[in-house]
């Protein structure tokens, strides 16, 4: 009776206040060549609370559903991830958590030191819970002291360590080769020269008389004169039967060349008894894909622990520093890909940049750059130095539990940008200086019970948490040749959160409830209060309540969540910053129009629904479902108003998805066979969707792009909807032809597609066999819209391979209605002689052209990841403990939409712009060997 008394009490508790849910993130960070990264720190959002990785990079974290998990590493660019309840898993996924969000487990330090000192014995599950038995010759258990491992019957044997000192080096050497294919590049023509139709011929026409266009006669059709010219060292091109010369051909407009990144990992870990010191130093190249400037950076970590049986603590401290030419600052490397695009065939960007007088050598000078131009006289500068210091102390009770942590970071950052004069787009040139200079000082206290016991099935566990962090920065933008200081502020703020959590446990013979109240309070000096933020989780695990191989255990989890985001002082953001322009003044890009926390802005309040079930089956295969709802309530997003951009609640947003993934593991079968096979399948799909636009007067938000096409917050649409110029059309959706038998121009911007893909899915498989590994990950996308403005531009200039193969089309008729309604039959020709340049079907629609006749599909199919690896582990008493080498590839295959479409791309590289592709940098790919020594 009371063992129904309590359950019902738990079931009605729920059904009262909803769902939300607390966890353990779990598993192992990368850099970007694929090595461990040891010292990042991974914090939630507006808090001290986090972690550090590892010597190997394992991180260990306690978190909720709807944190905003911050991922920090010296040297490399912050990344931001949410926390749902799909991710409460206890198997995890292998998956770069700089690029992708991680995938979190429930600890499972006994089990992995398992399986890496014996491969060939059987993980399980956790020391509570197992039916095996151990023993150790140490007085406690630690898992990074595991020697050996053995089983014999039912008893498992665990060697460890002596009490004496021991240490483990690591080394990682990491050299690849980076390319881009030419199939991931946009086909270009090489068949028409530089000019435009005159007095009804095809004309060539050169750079010295500013012809943008390559709508000349055919190559063939010239050659070279030899006479002494600026441009080109063979001569004026002139028509074949008027000199004896050379005949002209096509120039090669390769500005992309390989190069080599390189980088080396040291890591040294000490271990006595209790004390554990740590030291990590990492040094890198990285060049950017022109094989032009480079990134070079350096990151050192120190940390030591100590974990004694009641009173345990830490202190770590870590510095990088990384310096950068020719660096990616107002889309440089966007510019030199246009320019490179964009040049005629008969013209050759590497016979010169400077004509004699001094001035830019160009196919069009003036009007549009030679890319080596751009490469070579730059004086972009990305310095960037990075220091942090933390600590943490906990005292561990029978019952209780209390930790204090303190934190405190410092990042400046230099960005210095030099565009001489003469560029097309800054004819004065450009010279400025950007100096951020920020710190945080984060403080915790939280005190813990657990396991307070109400009856031999329950038990409750509450905690009470404090938290403060002061923010600041010093922000300085100079105009450098003037000295004209055009902003100088210097925001900061400080934010206070206090959460009090309830955890109740009902653990019954062959099932387990768990049910989490929290309440959390919010308090920032510049956004405002938030009192009331509950959380709630409900979550039953079933393990042996069907007594059948099939079904092992399934657990579900129902998890309502509220919270608030608080917004960094620094907007980063960037998207807005080309909306002010037209495609045509596309080179005149920055990104100077700053924007800055204020205390006119109010905290982003969201609410999160999550309901998941986790089936394990013959404890081969893995099933994990996932459906969420979401709601973001004052949305902030830039607005152009009062001649100034400006930050703004503005919209409320929903979403909704599910998730789906099934893995399969072949371990039970791997023991005598030495082979062992491992599949993922990840599936996803969401619906964001615009409700309103809270306060904001217009009818559409526009988020990136240009004044032509642009991504949007429209309410009832897409989140990202992509909206531009338009044909126009009648009430039944026909082209209406105007009568010189071309379309016509809608009088105003439609919607033109949807940026939501309809579903995205991963294939991820691991196969092993004896000391070699493979893997590979295939990644999927199916749907979605994106604009290819590449091609539309290319098109418009005469140097895509479309304009070339269908400019002699002649006597099309385009389907529609007739400006007397009666469908069209007026013939046309797409490019004729005897016509102006500008009244051919690509430029006559001006440089924005149509938009709605760039949107393509979005779909793309990519072999992300290859590799082999040979691993040899040896017994601990050997010099070497562990030495393998891989070989690997990245991209190596993929097909999208398009020609020339990265997948993983963005306008100038600012989320908010993923459906917009204007000249995006191209995919690259990467083949790589990788060594790591550990001793």
């Amino acid at each position: 009776m009371i063992y129904f008394r309590y359950l019902l009490c738990l079931m009605l508790l729920v059904a009262a206040t909803g769902f939300a849910q607390e966890g353990v993130l779990k598993g192992k960070l990368f850099d970007d060549y694929g090595e461990p990264l040891p010292g990042a720190v991974l914090q939630i959002k507006g808090t001290p609370k986090g972690t550090q990785t590892d010597f190997d990079g394992a991180y260990t974290l306690k978190c909720s559903v709807g944190d905003v998990l911050v991922i920090t590493a010296l040297g490399y660019a912050t990344r931001e991830l949410t926390v749902t309840a799909a991710m409460f898993r206890e198997d995890g996924l292998e998956i770069d958590p700089l690029k992708k969000a991680v995938t979190p487990i429930t600890q499972t330090d006994y089990e992995q030191a398992i399986k890496d000192h014996n491969p060939d014995f059987y993980a399980i599950p956790d020391l509570s819970t197992t039916p095996l038995r151990y023993t150790t010759n140490r007085k406690y258990l630690d898992v990074h002291r595991i020697k050996n491992v053995s089983k014999k019957d039912s008893i498992l044997h665990l060697e460890t360590y002596a009490d004496e000192a021991f240490f483990e080096i690591g080394v990682s050497q990491h050299t690849a080769l980076q390319y881009v294919p030419k199939s991931n590049l946009p086909e270009l023509q090489q068949s028409y020269a530089q000019g435009r139709p005159e007095a009804g011929e095809l004309t060539h026409r050169g750079p010295e008389t500013g012809e943008r266009f390559s709508y000349g006669p055919l190559l063939s059709s010239l050659a070279y004169d030899g006479s002494s010219y600026a441009y080109d060292v063979n001569g004026r091109p002139v028509p074949r039967d008027q000199v004896s010369g050379a005949p002209v051909t096509p120039y090669a407009q390769d500005i992309f060349e390989n190069g080599w990144n390189t980088s080396t990992a040291v890591k040294l870990g000490v271990y006595y008894d209790v004390h554990r010191l740590n030291f990590n130093f990492a040094n890198g190249t990285q060049r950017d894909l022109f094989d032009q400037g480079k990134e070079t950076y350096n990151r050192i970590n120190f940390g030591y622990e100590n974990n004694n049986s009641f009173l345990s603590y830490s202190l770590s401290a870590g510095y990088s520093s990384s310096k950068t030419n020719n660096a990616n600052l107002n889309g440089l490397h966007n510019q030199v890909y246009y320019s490179s695009l964009l040049t005629p065939p008969t013209f050759s960007n590497t016979q010169g940049i400077r004509l004699s007088d001094g001035t830019q050598r160009s196919f069009s000078p003036g009007n549009y750059n030679n890319p080596l131009w751009l490469l070579q006289t730059n004086a972009n500068r990305l310095n960037e130095q990075a220091f942090n210091v933390q600590g943490t102390g906990t005292y561990l009770g029978e019952k209780f539990q209390l930790r204090v942590k303190t934190l405190y970071d410092t990042n400046t950052a230099g960005q210095e940008v030099g565009i001489a004069a003469g560029t097309a787009g800054f004819n004065n040139g450009l010279f400025t200086n950007k100096n951020f200079e920020s710190e945080q000082l984060a403080a915790e206290a939280k005190a813990m019970w657990s396991d307070l016991y109400i009856t031999d099935f329950l038990d409750f566990s509450p905690s009470a948490t404090f938290q403060y962090t002061y923010s600041g920065l010093d922000f300085d933008f100079t105009e450098t040749q003037s000295g004209e200081v055009l902003t100088d502020l210097n925001p900061s703020k400080t934010t206070i959160q206090m959460l009090n959590t309830l955890d109740a446990k009902a653990d019954f013979y062959d099932f387990k409830l768990n049910l989490t109240l929290q309440q959390k309070l919010f308090t920032s000096s510049l956004q405002g209060n938030n009192w009331w933020l509950p959380d709630v989780i409900l979550n039953a695990d079933f393990r042996d309540i069907f007594y059948s191989d099939f079904l092992r255990r399934f657990k579900f989890t129902a998890a309502y969540s509220t919270n608030v985001n608080d917004l960094s002082l620094y907007y980063n953001n960037y998207g807005y910053n080309s909306l002010n322009l037209s495609l045509s003044e596309s080179q005149q890009y920055t990104t100077n129009a700053d924007l800055f926390n204020n205390a006119a802005l109010t905290f982003e309040k969201q609410k999160g629904l999550d309901l998941s079930l986790t089936m394990w089956l013959w404890n081969q295969v893995t099933i994990d479902l996932n459906y969420y709802r979401s709601q973001t309530r004052d949305a902030i997003f830039p607005v152009f108003t009062e001649q100034a951009w400006k930050l703004l609640n503005t919209a409320e947003l929903r979403d909704s998805g599910f998730e789906a993934g099934i893995k399969i593991d072949t371990y039970d079968y791997s023991v005598e066979t030495d082979f062992r096979y491992t599949t993922a399948i990840s599936f996803s799909t969401h619906n964001p969707v615009v409700r309103n636009l809270g306060t904001y007067e217009g009818t559409r938000l526009p988020v990136a792009g240009f004044g032509e096409v642009s991504q949007n917050l429209i309410a009832g649409q897409p989140v990202g909807v992509i909206m531009g110029t338009a044909y126009a059309r009648d009430g039944q959706g026909n082209l209406r032809i105007g009568a010189d038998g071309f379309p016509q121009i809608a009088s105003e911007p439609k919607i033109l597609g949807d940026p939501i893909p309809d579903f995205n899915l991963g294939w991820s498989n691991t196969l092993r066999y004896k000391k070699f590994l493979l893997k590979f990950t295939l990644d999927w996308q199916q749907g979605g819209d994106v604009w290819n403005g590449t091609q539309q531009a290319l098109n418009y200039f005469g140097t895509s391979l479309e304009s070339a193969q269908q400019r002699t089309i002649t006597d099309y008729v385009f389907e529609g209605v007739a400006p007397d309604g009666t469908p069209n039959t007026q013939p046309v020709a797409f490019a004729p002689p005897d016509t102006p340049v500008t009244a051919n079907r690509w430029v006559r629609y001006g440089y924005g052209g149509v938009a709605e006749a760039s949107i393509a599909d979005a779909s793309f199919l990519n072999l992300q990841q290859l590799s082999l690896t040979y691993e040899l582990k040896r017994k601990v008493s050997y010099f070497f403990k562990m030495l393998s080498i891989s070989v690997y590839g990245n991209n190596l295959w993929n097909s999208a939409g398009f020609k020339g479409a990265n997948p993983y791309s963005s306008l100038y590289g600012n989320p908010t712009g993923s459906a917009l592709h204007y000249f995006n940098m191209p995919l690259a790919g990467e083949l790589g060997i990788h060594l790591n020594i550990k001793i």
